[in-house]
């Protein structure tokens, strides 16, 4: 929000085309990473499938590091570069990624646009706000907070820094869990 003569805060959420990309490879190849956050599959699943000519053990081994790269583009929403450019920097030195991304390109955005349709529903962000306010007395600190939505199965709320929070769906579509969780972490701004 942005009010005259004074700055304020923002809220932006939303899916993110790079970590839906990471997320479809990781499920589609059945790596076994551990993500940071933790978490679980896609919702809907996708099938496996390992392209010819893609090393599944080299893309495990470089899928952290790359997912790294795709959560910094998240936090701070990048038009571009993208790590799932594969003329980018981020793919550049993953090869066995690279070829996977090349190789699973039209299904991870058959994927995407399959999925499309499910848009983050509306959060109650100012009503949060003025809560928060009412209850320290004052107007909240300027503050950015960036939401990354993912179509994973479950209910996942992981703040990764100060302003980056990885939600699922499912658990922005809980008033009951989404309020409080929001709460929490404008008050650590506020």
């Amino acid at each position: 929000m942005r009010f005259a003569g004074r700055e304020s805060w923002q809220v932006s959420h939303g899916t993110n085309q790079s970590v839906n990309t990471a997320l479809f490879l990781r499920d589609t190849l059945a790596l076994s990473v551990d993500t940071v956050p933790e978490l679980p599959g896609l919702d809907p699943s996708v099938p496996v499938l390992v392209p010819a000519g893609v090393d599944r053990a080299g893309a495990t081994e470089e899928w952290l590091g790359w997912w790294a790269d795709v959560l910094d583009h998240a936090r701070t929403e990048q038009a571009s570069p993208t790590p799932v450019d594969p003329d980018g920097s981020s793919l550049a030195i993953r090869p066995c990624l690279r070829a996977a991304v090349i190789a699973l390109r039209g299904a991870a955005s058959e994927y995407g646009r399959r999925h499309a349709g499910r848009s983050p529903g509306a959060l109650p962000i100012g009503e949060v706000v003025r809560g928060v306010e009412s209850r320290i007395g004052r107007y909240v600190k300027p503050f950015r907070l960036a939401i990354t939505v993912v179509p994973v199965q479950g209910l996942v709320w992981e703040r990764m820094t100060e302003s980056h929070v990885i939600a699922s769906d499912r658990f922005l579509d809980d008033p009951a869990r989404c309020a409080p969780a929001l709460r929490t972490v404008v008050e650590a701004l506020a």
